[in-house]
């Protein structure tokens, strides 16, 4: 069987070597944008955030493939206008079925040119809470506290009251204490000022506020707020209320049944 050089000679050339250089150039052109964003990503992350820097080199690998397809196609030969005009009627088409995805991706940009929160910090939205594991373009991970891994789309972000609780470096630690009638008030808030001073995580600056706040059904109603770091919230709360619950018994003030609350950065 003689095998004809000259078709193979064409085959090789107008299909299998132009074949060969489409996927070289493709597999480049993925390459150098990749390489091109992490090295953005490299260099914003330490100015402007992880979460930001991590948008934008995403935009900029997206446009710089978008640039390489272009260049290939008409490096084949291609009528660029006529795949542009193609490509923008499907566009409105898949921008009609895809108008979630649209939404959550404008949000996801709000977000991180508005940067509400970062990756560590610990919100709550929508009944969710939990410490961010990553904000992407179309939806922010959170982390739970029991460890699962909750999905937010931005756009419910960009909607919703988003709590940060670890935005600031300080916060007001607001503890609610009912206090029996017979007790002396003046004594009740000489023993709160007392024990503040001696808890080690309570801040003088900005000062505490003990406010006797009124007159309850059974008892008096009284507000200890207090300032602390943020990662000494849970630490604080559980010392100050132990340390007031043992002066109380040692000084003999009564606490009624069920008649302490507390909450957390709440006003007077």
């Amino acid at each position: 069987m003689k095998v004809d050089v000259t078709k193979l000679n064409t085959v090789l050339v107008d299909y299998v070597l132009p074949f060969i250089g489409i996927c070289a150039w493709l597999i480049f052109g993925l390459w150098v944008s990749s390489f091109l964003a992490r090295l953005l990503y490299n260099g914003l992350s330490r100015r402007i955030g992880a979460d930001t820097a991590r948008a934008i080199s995403k935009t900029v690998k997206f446009l710089l493939v978008v640039l390489f397809v272009i260049s290939l196609i008409r490096g084949v030969g291609v009528d660029i206008t006529a795949v542009l005009g193609a490509a923008g009627v499907a566009g409105v088409a898949i921008g009609f079925a895809s108008q979630t995805s649209l939404s959550n991706l404008i949000s996801g940009l709000f977000l991180v040119l508005e940067r509400p929160f970062k990756a560590g910090d610990w919100i709550e939205v929508d009944g969710s809470s939990g410490y961010v594991h990553s904000v992407e373009l179309l939806s922010t991970y959170i982390r739970t506290f029991d460890n699962s891994m909750v999905r937010i789309p931005n756009e419910m972000l960009a909607k919703s009251k988003l709590i940060n609780y670890t935005k600031y470096p300080i916060r007001r630690l607001d503890i609610d204490i009912a206090v029996a009638y017979k007790e002396d008030a003046a004594r009740v808030m000489r023993i709160f000022r007392e024990v503040v001073t001696a808890n080690p995580s309570c801040f003088n600056e900005p000062e505490p506020l003990i406010v006797f706040k009124g007159f309850g059904a059974s008892s008096m109603e009284f507000l200890l707020a207090v300032w602390t770091d943020r990662t000494e919230m849970q630490g604080t709360r559980t010392s100050l209320m132990r340390d007031i619950k043992a002066r109380f018994e040692e000084e003999g003030i009564d606490l009624p049944y069920q008649r302490v609350r507390m909450k957390e950065g709440s006003g007077v």
